[in-house]
């Protein structure tokens, strides 16, 4: 039996994806915020900062992304002892509806 077909690995798989969305949506919406930068999200949810005609990239965008995609790196090699409890709770209240 593969890990991800046993209860356990199944939600292994919810808490990495549901931390992941929650990553993305952090850089987006509170992060980055107002910034007139365009800002990519590549399939494996990491952010790509792509700039044309020269424009500056201040500190604290490069900053952002960088700590985003260090945080989205470290994803593949959590386990479930590393989540947080509301993370935890999310996942127990979404297997009981």
């Amino acid at each position: 039996m593969r890990r991800i077909e046993r209860p356990s690995g199944q939600k292994l798989h919810f808490l990495k994806e549901n931390r992941k969305q929650n990553l993305v949506r952090k850089l987006l919406d509170i992060d980055l915020r107002g910034v007139d930068h365009k800002v990519y999200i590549t399939k494996d949810s990491r952010a790509d900062l792509t700039v044309n005609d020269g424009r500056w990239i201040t500190d604290y965008i490069r900053k952002t992304i960088m700590m985003h995609n260090y945080q989205i790196s470290k994803i593949p090699k959590l386990q479930v002892k590393d989540f947080k409890a509301k993370e935890i709770k999310a996942f127990e209240e979404q297997v009981l509806v």
